[in-house]
């Protein structure tokens, strides 16, 4: 899961339900409160960041609605989601829309000016011209970035995949600003109900052991507030939010990372089962007149001045 590969395999999968985790970044927006931000930024743009922002799915509202004399950066450990999240976003810029937010298809992906992804930083006068800048990077180590340089950080649903969760939130503090904020969002397994269908459904095909999961001590509030705390993070405000999301039938979109691998090595009648099985998931759902849910913790917090 830390290799960027397995991100860019599954990139365009995640673009087509990247509108529900979006769902946890819009209320961090929101609890940030970005305006108060240009309060204290009168003599400058408020630079944000978004760390891992896979395919920038609200980039357009920040600049737009939000934050319209903002500098955005935009980072993903994958280069092919930095390159759905530039399209989107030259999309935009070439064709302003009012009121909405910009999709774009996997086709104005693939037609996208491929020459601006050659190398790790995307170089493209248009975006740069708008106050956007994008490119790949690992929120354990952003050399490309300097102490004290973003008013906001951003976090979705990032976290939770990174192998030494210290040393990101270590960069985190260093680049942002004294008096800046953080948002973060992270996953609770045990109330991720798209996930855990998935895992029971790849048990009873006999995909994977039945092993007991053990939640990390991210997943708790306590936990999760001592963490940040420990980093010289204050001013934290902690909270559980759940959200709906759309899986309404059999959608390969939502088979992670760690599933498809397993999928593509087993037996064709374990494969059938497994279907079979996720079928009935979602159909027993329906049946109870009931969404699947996803539930986080989301963690607001400021960088001492």
């Amino acid at each position: 899961m830390n290799q960027p590969q397995v991100w860019d395999a599954y990139s365009k999968s995640y673009h087509n339900i990247e509108k529900n985790p979006a769902g946890f970044q819009f209320s961090l927006l929101n609890m940030l409160r970005l305006n108060e931000a240009d309060e204290q930024t009168i003599l400058q743009q408020t630079r944000i960041l978004d760390a891992g922002c896979a395919g920038g799915h609200l980039h357009q509202y920040i600049l737009q609605q939000r934050k319209q004399k903002c500098r955005l950066t935009a980072f993903d450990f994958s280069l092919e989601m930095t390159k759905i999240a530039a399209a989107r976003m030259i999309k935009y810029f070439n064709n302003p829309l009012h009121g909405q937010i910009e999709d774009i298809s996997p086709q104005e992906i693939e037609n996208a000016d491929i020459s601006i992804f050659e190398t790790h930083h995307i170089d493209c006068p248009l975006l740069e011209k708008n106050n956007y800048k994008i490119f790949q990077g690992d929120v354990q180590s952003l050399p490309q970035l300097n102490e004290n340089q973003f008013d906001i950080y951003i976090s979705n649903l990032v976290l939770q995949l990174v192998g030494n969760k210290d040393q990101a939130v270590q960069e985190a503090f260093r680049i942002i600003k004294p008096g800046g904020k953080i948002g973060i969002v992270i996953p609770v397994v045990q109330g991720n109900a798209p996930m855990l269908s998935l895992q029971q459904c790849f048990i009873k095909a006999g995909l994977i052991p039945n092993n007991a999961y053990k939640p990390t001590e991210l997943e708790n509030r306590e936990g999760l507030i001592n963490f940040m705390n420990k980093h010289g993070f204050k001013d934290i405000i902690c909270w559980n939010q759940t959200i709906p999301f759309d899986l309404l039938d059999i959608d390969n979109n939502y088979i992670f990372p760690q599933f498809r691998e397993i999928l593509e090595k087993a037996p064709k009648e374990q494969v059938d089962q497994f279907y079979a099985l996720f079928k009935q998931e979602i159909q027993n759902r329906l049946t109870q007149n009931l969404p699947f849910t996803v539930e986080a913790l989301s963690l607001i917090a400021k960088k001492p001045l």
